[in-house]
């Protein structure tokens, strides 16, 4: 397959306000996974209420790191959340005994999560440095990425988006480490052209040039696609991930490096 020129940036503008203008009209918004009062709360700034929040927020992205629909995976964190676990594995009164005759989830995936939740705790002296606020955009990845054990990946990134998006923390110089560069996203930008990076980029220095690269194309449309985040991307009806002549023909995107590879690829033929 042939290379082709990155696009320019007139181009990747036009890209980037038909997501935004399609993410708009979908009107698809994420899950909240902190309350309007628990978000309160945080902002009161009780260190300790801040702590105990911070951990269920880190708790949830461990388990959506796992491969399945978010309608399945917040099924399961309502299930884990009612039954306290959550609270337990804060308080260290969880008792992985009576979770393993009884657990709350049916999914081997969410179960096995529970480990995650339990290594976090374990370094909540690391985390607890982020709180109130960082002030460094690499400190928060390299932190969460840490202290997780590395399930906390593209989803250290989801972590600093929902803290930004609820203005629990302050966006200067954190919102380049906000774009969730997990698969989906990577290659969608990569195969559009929005970033001049391989798709199967997947390190976690990968990962934070990706989402600098996300935040810094959003900003040629403005930065009311900034405040977007990922979101237009990730949501996009267009699956750029798997891709096909029949799927190509039919995309409206304006602007497209795969498209120009193929067409390049047929006509060299």
């Amino acid at each position: 397959m042939q290379t082709s020129a990155p696009l320019t940036n007139t181009e990747r503008r036009d890209n980037v306000l038909f997501l935004l203008a399609a993410y708009e009209a979908a009107d698809r918004r994420p899950p909240e996974i902190l309350t309007d009062d628990e978000r309160r709360l945080y902002c009161a700034g009780d260190a300790r209420v801040q702590r105990r929040l911070f951990f269920k927020l880190l708790c949830y992205g461990a388990l959506a790191a796992q491969p399945a629909p978010e309608a399945v995976v917040l099924a399961d964190w309502r299930r884990l959340v009612a039954a306290g676990v959550i609270d337990d594995v804060y308080d260290r009164a969880f008792d992985v005994y009576r979770f393993a005759a009884a657990p709350p989830v049916a999914r081997t995936d969410s179960k096995g999560r529970v480990i995650d939740f339990l290594r976090l705790s374990e370094s909540r002296d690391l985390w607890w440095r982020l709180l109130p606020q960082p002030v460094d955009d690499a400190e928060v990845i390299d932190t969460l990425y840490s202290c997780s054990g590395g399930a906390l990946k593209s989803r250290a990134f989801w972590v600093t988006r929902e803290m930004l998006r609820h203005e629990l923390w302050p966006a200067n110089g954190l919102r380049r480490a906000a774009c969730v560069p997990d698969g989906r996203v990577r290659k969608r930008a990569s195969r559009i052209g929005l970033v001049d990076l391989p798709e199967s980029a997947e390190t976690i220095d990968d990962m934070k040039a990706v989402s600098a690269s996300l935040h810094a194309v959003l900003g040629l449309a403005g930065d009311e696609a900034r405040d977007r985040f990922d979101f237009p991307l990730a949501t996009a009806s267009q699956r750029c991930e798997i891709c096909d002549r029949q799927r190509m023909a039919a995309c409206a995107m304006p602007h497209c490096r795969y498209r120009r590879v193929l067409l390049s690829d047929s006509e060299a033929a």
